[in-house]
């Protein structure tokens, strides 16, 4: 089983992904929080997020400042990470830049089947990456969920590559 993953096919951009240091990314999240928000349309507009940012500044101004990514390193250093952990798909497709022309993003498995999924299926895609706070060593190293939430109890797994097609 390989640790990391390609993305490939029809993209400027042929990249490699390593799950295993996903566990200190920002953008990571807990699967709890995922599955919990399914059904819930995402109608948050650009707006309201910057409205959100200008209250975040307005707070930080009056209370202080949050500490710093440093301190914030050394605190989750030092607790233990528990939970299962995801990632969005889209910006890892973004990043390798598919072609105009590409519809689907064919997951490859370990055992040798392929698994189509339509380029929006995969824009929406979550990638977990962490079973109770640890890597996903066997069939993994990532699960594939739907965005929409239709496999959660059948994970896409074992995938060892991307291909855009």
């Amino acid at each position: 089983m390989a640790n990391v993953i390609t993305v490939n096919g029809n993209v400027k951009f042929p990249i490699t992904l390593d799950p295993s240091v996903w566990i200190f990314d920002d953008r990571k999240f807990k699967m709890e929080d995922f599955f919990a928000n399914l059904g819930e349309e995402k109608t948050e507009s650009h707006e309201d997020e910057l409205m959100k940012i200008g209250q975040r500044w307005d707070r930080e101004l009056t209370e202080g400042v949050i500490p710093t990514k440093q301190s914030e390193k050394l605190f989750v250093e030092k607790k233990k990470i528990v939970g299962d952990y995801g990632m969005n798909l889209q910006p890892f497709i973004k990043n390798a830049e598919p072609g105009s022309d590409a519809s689907r993003l064919v997951c490859r498995l370990q055992n040798g089947e392929e698994v189509p999924l339509s380029l929006d299926e995969a824009y929406d895609a979550v990638l977990c990456f962490a079973i109770d706070g640890k890597p996903i060593r066997e069939d993994g190293p990532v699960h594939l969920y739907y965005g929409d939430g239709r496999n959660m109890d059948n994970p896409i797994r074992g995938i060892i590559g991307f291909t855009i097609e």
